[in-house]
């Protein structure tokens, strides 16, 4: 039943996610009309959660429940941040799991060991305030501090949270009220927002502070080869019903023609077949069209090259979730191996084309400037004249790639990359757009090499860094370092201590949602 509590070993994955503290004031920047329509003096009273009176709430205002060396946390910003946790779990997971109409405190997340639903959003919330707290502690000893920009983004939420307040009739701190419970002051907010990002960073420091050397790689591969073997295979699937239709046949008629097809001896035969059977049987072939308009040859065969294509499966992750999977990563499989699994309503014909391996190929690492295009009638002139000037002002100075991660951070549009000096690393072959994945994987291509490239989405200045990690080395390299963090924490957890007043945090009630459409 532990297959939602979260372990030290996503450490990373908790700190750079969405339900940081930091970001999660945005959230409250899509408030419906109904939000907006509210009285202000609603906002004052949205606090008390059911169970408790105003009064029980007031009585902890200002009070520090979690501390440490440098920082402590008041009781009603940990209350939203236990809220925020089963509010999250309820829409990923629904509601299924507990009765909202009764105290999580009555029921069981595991029953054998005595640990109720409320144990479980408790202890995920302190696991989560404690990663956080020691992360921080941790950078701030040595000497880590916000950068410019992360506080400039900082300042940015609260203008948002201003401007959308405004927009409602409200000052500041009443829409902090709405959105965190009336007795949570903006300052509150502040100091765990630092904290937050500060912890992210030193998190990150420490998992990019780790080396290992092709023998460290080798033997984590060998250890877990499982987690770490790819498979390329062809599949089409013959879908049946006992009843024939304009768009599926019976299961005779299915079977008959995933035969003729799994007849095919290599990639080239079956391809072949594959074609023709679709072109003979056009009822089959999936062309998106609006009813007011009729199939073209060209919509037709666009439909057919995509359903070949859709069979092509390449460096599929070791699976053996399905009968299918089990049958193409069986260790005796071999090349052109071809075989009909009848499985979920189909006929699925599958054809290896290369059985379990090791992807060797290779990956590169790339800095780039995005600069999009913006919806006037000369979008495109002006993108092409910032991405000019950018380049220029980079070409003009050290012409470094530091002070190119430096222009990255200041004027790129692109949020994936824009906080980290605009840094892709380890991209495969294909992953980036076509003009974008050409420049990088030009053969001739070499460290330091920059150039300005047009994309759909706008102009990119480029700069090459140098090669990847090999394919298969990416997944090896984070699990290894995802442990070493882990291990890390565990470490520093008995370093800092970090102080819960846990008679005052039983205090605090869960408020349930009352319906959910998420679905296990």
């Amino acid at each position: 039943m532990n297959k939602f509590f979260s372990s030290t070993r996503r450490i990373i994955a908790c700190l750079s996610a969405a339900a940081l503290l930091a970001v999660i004031p945005l959230a409250g920047c899509d408030q419906s009309d109904k939000d907006k329509d509210k009285d202000k003096n609603d906002n004052s009273s949205a606090s008390a959660t059911d169970g408790q009176s105003e009064s029980e709430n007031d009585k902890y205002k200002g009070v520090a429940v979690v501390k440490s060396e440098n920082y402590k946390i008041n009781y009603h910003v940990i209350q939203y941040l236990m809220n925020y946790m089963v509010s999250d779990f309820c829409n990923s997971y629904g509601t299924s799991y507990f009765d909202t109409t009764k105290d999580l405190r009555e029921q069981y997340y595991n029953e054998d060991e005595k640990i109720t639903w409320y144990d479980y959003f408790y202890d995920t919330t302190k696991n989560y305030i404690t990663q956080i707290m020691v992360f921080a502690e941790e950078g701030k000893k040595n000497g880590l501090e916000l950068s410019e920009s992360e506080l400039e983004q900082l300042d940015s939420t609260f203008e948002q949270m201003e401007s959308v307040a405004a927009e409602s009739s409200m000052t500041l701190d009443e829409f902090i009220a709405g959105e965190y419970g009336g007795n949570v002051t903006k300052s509150e907010v502040e100091e765990i927002q630092k904290m937050t990002v500060l912890a992210r960073d030193y998190s990150n420091y420490l998992y990019k502070s780790f080396e290992y050397t092709d023998e460290d790689y080798e033997k984590q591969y060998k250890e877990n080869k499982e987690s770490y073997e790819v498979a390329d295979f062809l599949m089409y699937s013959f879908a049946y019903s006992e009843e024939e239709t304009s768009t599926v046949p019976t299961k005779d008629v299915a079977k008959e023609s995933a035969d003729a097809l799994a007849s095919a001896k290599n990639e080239k035969e079956f391809n072949e077949y594959l074609e023709k059977y679709l072109r003979d049987n056009p009822l089959y072939v999936s062309v998106p069209t609006s009813s007011e308009s009729s199939v073209t040859e060209e919509d037709f065969n666009a439909g057919v090259e995509a359903a070949i294509e859709s069979a092509k499966n390449e460096k599929i992750a070791y699976d053996v979730s399905t009968e299918c999977y089990k049958w193409v990563f069986d260790e005796n499989r071999k090349a052109n191996d071809v075989t009909v699994i009848d499985e979920n309503n189909a006929y699925n014909v599958i054809l290896v084309t290369k059985p379990i391996y090791r992807d060797e190929s290779e990956t590169r690492n790339i800095r780039h400037i995005l600069i999009k295009f913006g919806t006037d009638d000369d979008a495109d002139a002006k993108a092409k004249e910032s991405a000019d000037k950018i380049y220029r002002e980079w070409k003009d100075g050290k012409k470094t790639e530091e002070t190119f991660a430096e222009l990255a951070n200041k004027y790129s549009e692109d949020p994936g990359s824009n906080t980290n000096g605009g840094l892709y690393e380890n991209v495969e072959v294909g992953y980036m757009v076509e003009s974008f994945n050409d420049w990088m994987f030009d053969p001739n291509r070499k460290v330091g090499d920059n150039a300005i490239v047009k994309t759909e989405i706008g102009y990119h200045i480029m700069y090459y860094p140098g090669p990847g990690l090999a394919a298969w080395k990416v997944p090896v390299d984070s699990d290894l370092r995802e442990n070493d963090v882990s291990e890390e924490y565990e470490n520093l957890k008995k370093k800092h201590e970090i102080e819960f007043d846990d008679e005052a945090l039983q205090t605090i009630e869960i408020e349930l949602p009352e319906t959910s459409t998420a679905t296990q």
